[in-house]
């Protein structure tokens, strides 16, 4: 009862409360005293976290593949298990395999004109073994919308920049600044297309030259300089003039670092040209014939590579099979190649390998370039790398 009484004289008496809490904070002051670190201000600050700040920093394996699927490991998922094959889809293959950093961000572009901004940390963790989620679990694609390309980023430099083709024959340069983003639930626009049109490939301009080749076995190869950087909703400028054929491919090269173009045909045919024997012209030319036409049983690039000799190339037919780079018959360009398989062949790849930061080439400068005179190779050069016939003859 005497307890009751002092308190109901504290909630009725304003002085009572307030005697009393004084007390309470005088005591506190006593049994802390260590002076106040946090400011007590009449305006209230915003604070802005990085979201980047949040994110546990990790090395993974990122891998995406040419259905769309996609996934990450860990270090040690993949190490554990490098040996073995990812599980993927039946006739499904791998554009992509990068070392990177979970506050590292992949672009993937899409066959419409899109592109997706996919922060490593939200691509689904699996374990490598594992089959992949495909990517329209984290942004929703059109019904015929396809993964085309991906491309790691490490750094949004403003050095480099990017380069997309079109079937129609139409080509753009943006820098790769412009395709950071603050959003990765939808797909945002980075070319745009007209009707029936579609996106052939992009790639990082990394190198002096580029180099586009349609079904019907046209080449043109031109100075990167030619292409002038534009914005992302731009539908750029014509890459080459397009006769009733289509661009299938395109490759950015140097003279001094590659050497062959490796040609895929329909028939199951493939065969290496030297890049010497392609000059350089200008853009929005037809180009040169890279391959016999043939009129009662004509041949169709299905796709072209630039790539070193210890590659592999993929052959898609009802299965996959795979053959080396090496094994592809060096000749002119009027040759239809040698057989590399009895099947009609319906798309080609590059067999991917894992990629590293310092794996990927990037120049910051791209400088115009010629082509090369043809040299004699030296005693040293010899000794230094696998030599062909053709080495030796000279």
């Amino acid at each position: 009862e005497k307890k009751i009484s002092i308190w109901e004289q504290i909630l009725n008496n304003e002085k009572a409360l307030k005697h009393v809490m004084k007390k309470e904070l005088q005591n506190i002051n006593k049994e802390y005293v260590t002076p106040r670190i946090t400011d007590i201000n009449e305006e209230i600050t915003e604070i802005k976290i990085d979201q980047k700040d949040m994110i546990v920093k990790e090395d993974v394996v990122v891998l995406v593949t040419k259905d769309g699927y996609i996934k990450r490991s860990s270090l040690r998922s993949y190490q554990a298990s490098s040996d073995d094959i990812t599980t993927m889809k039946e006739n499904d293959y791998i554009i992509g395999e990068y070392q990177m950093n979970t506050q590292d961000t992949l672009l993937l572009f899409t066959n419409l004109g899109n592109y997706l901004f996919l922060p490593v940390h939200v691509i689904p963790d699996i374990k490598w073994k594992d089959m992949p989620k495909h990517v329209s679990n984290i942004v929703p694609l059109e019904q015929d919308e396809d993964i085309i390309s991906s491309i790691p980023v490490y750094d949004f430099n403003d050095d480099y920049n990017i380069i997309i083709a079109t079937k129609d024959g139409m080509i753009k340069k943006s820098n790769l600044s412009l395709f950071k983003s603050g959003r990765y639930n939808k797909t945002i626009t980075c070319i745009k297309l007209k009707d029936g049109d579609r996106v052939v490939d992009a790639i990082i301009d990394n190198k002096p030259n580029v180099l586009l080749v349609t079904n019907k076995g046209y080449e043109l190869s031109y100075s990167t300089l030619e292409i002038s950087n534009i914005g992302l909703k731009a539908s750029g400028v014509k890459a080459m003039a397009l006769k009733g054929d289509y661009v299938v491919s395109i490759n950015n090269y140097s003279y001094e670092e590659d050497e062959y173009l490796s040609i895929i045909t329909d028939k199951g045919t493939g065969k290496r040209i030297r890049l010497s024997e392609i000059p350089l012209q200008s853009r929005a030319r037809r180009g040169l014939q890279i391959i016999r036409d043939v009129k009662n049983n004509p041949y169709q690039i299905i796709n072209t590579f630039i790539v070193d000799v210890r590659n592999k190339i993929g052959l898609k037919s009802d299965k996959i099979e795979e053959v080396k780079i090496s094994d592809l018959v060096i000749t002119d360009r009027y040759s239809t190649g040698t057989s590399i398989s009895k099947k009609k062949i319906i798309d080609s790849f590059v067999v991917k390998e894992l990629e590293t930061k310092d794996s990927i080439n990037t120049t910051e400068i791209v400088e115009e370039e010629s082509v090369p005179k043809k040299e004699q190779i030296s005693l040293e050069e010899i000794d230094s790398k696998l030599m062909t016939i053709d080495d030796f003859l000279k």
